[in-house]
């Protein structure tokens, strides 16, 4: 009966844990939303879903950023297993950078170089450190 209130931590396996919770606190939020959408169509007596006149894009947007996108995420995930989490992260942010601000002199690419660094670095420090989540 003791067994009950104590918890056991695998520290390999810890950082399983926190996209659980999260994904479990996605569903739920989303069938509350679906239940209150539900709820007021029902009310405005109209149909739930109305996909007349819809477009999944905007007229003219930015193909570029969006296939861009699209890709350095594809090539973000797997140069993980090639290159590590903290060179991974560097130069995919780098490239993220300069493809959403859209400048590419060399001051802007430092910057952006600069800016992913840091950023790279607090992250590793922050999981890695103060919270020990191992990071890929």
């Amino acid at each position: 009966m003791s067994d009950i209130f104590k918890v056991k931590i695998v520290f390999s396996q810890s950082h399983l844990i926190m996209p659980k919770i999260i994904l479990g606190i996605l569903i739920i939020l989303g069938v509350v939303i679906f239940i209150q959408s539900l709820m007021k169509a029902k009310r405005e007596n109209r149909p739930v879903m109305d996909f007349k006149n819809k477009k999944f894009f905007e007229d003219n947007y930015d193909k570029v950023k969006f296939y861009g996108t699209i890709i350095l995420l594809l090539l973000y995930v797997f140069s993980m297993n090639l290159l590590g989490f903290i060179l991974s992260s560097i130069i995919f942010l780098s490239l993220f950078n300069v493809l959403f601000t859209g400048k590419k002199d060399i001051k802007s690419i430092m910057k952006s170089i600069v800016i992913s660094i840091i950023e790279t670095m607090v992250v590793w420090f922050v999981f890695g450190y103060i919270f020990e989540i191992t990071l890929p």
